[in-house]
């Protein structure tokens, strides 16, 4: 335990500063810590997750972003969850301008995964299983992002429950057809969809 700190600076211009911590007892201990500089913070962000956020920021509001980064994991540089208004003030400290501000036109048969699924008449994880065995092309931002799914005229009509033309099945019905999990037949359209050597 100690009753009492005193600090002080040897000289103008010195890079560190010394204490002396006295102890009850009398014991004196004296340290040296380096001195802060003017002007630099300590609470830097990642030059990383800058870029991230400015990639995001054409296309997402600041809540978007928000969930996506704490979604991912990512954390403020003092350790914070993220919240609209934390973005809101990195973009600020960085000049990135509002996800809503300027957002990208996107194509029309580009939906959200949850558009996609109400288009096709399936589940939102379906929609996503589908991407990625390659029946829809889709892609994300980054790990985290909301889907960006291309649906066209002929995947609907090709996909879709409601529209399939004869001599087609949705995959439940090809599963239980075959007598196999819906899994299969999605890892067999895969294997066939792949180009040949």
């Amino acid at each position: 335990m100690f009753n009492r700190d005193r600090g002080r600076q040897r000289a103008e211009g010195c890079r560190q500063i010394q204490a002396e911590v006295h102890w009850i007892g009398g014991q004196a201990t004296t340290i040296e810590v380096l001195r802060g500089r003017k002007g630099v913070n300590r609470y830097v962000a990642d030059p990383e997750l800058v870029e991230l956020i400015r990639q995001m920021a054409a296309e997402f509001s600041d809540a978007q972003m928000a969930r996506i980064l704490n979604r991912k994991g990512l954390r403020t540089a003092k350790g914070l969850v993220f919240t609209a208004y934390r973005v809101s003030n990195l973009r600020h400290s960085y000049g990135i301008e509002s996800g809503t501000a300027g957002q990208k036109q996107q194509s029309k048969d580009i939906h959200t995964a949850d558009e996609a699924a109400r288009l096709l008449g399936i589940h939102r994880s379906t929609v996503t299983r589908w991407v990625e065995v390659g029946l829809l092309r889709g892609s994300q931002m980054t790990p985290g992002a909301p889907w960006r799914v291309r649906v066209t005229e002929e995947d609907r009509r090709r996909l879709s429950v409601a529209d399939s033309a004869d001599g087609w099945r949705p995959l439940k019905g090809a599963a239980q057809m075959l007598g196999v999990s819906q899994q299969t037949v999605l890892q067999r359209i895969k294997a066939a969809a792949r180009p040949t050597s």
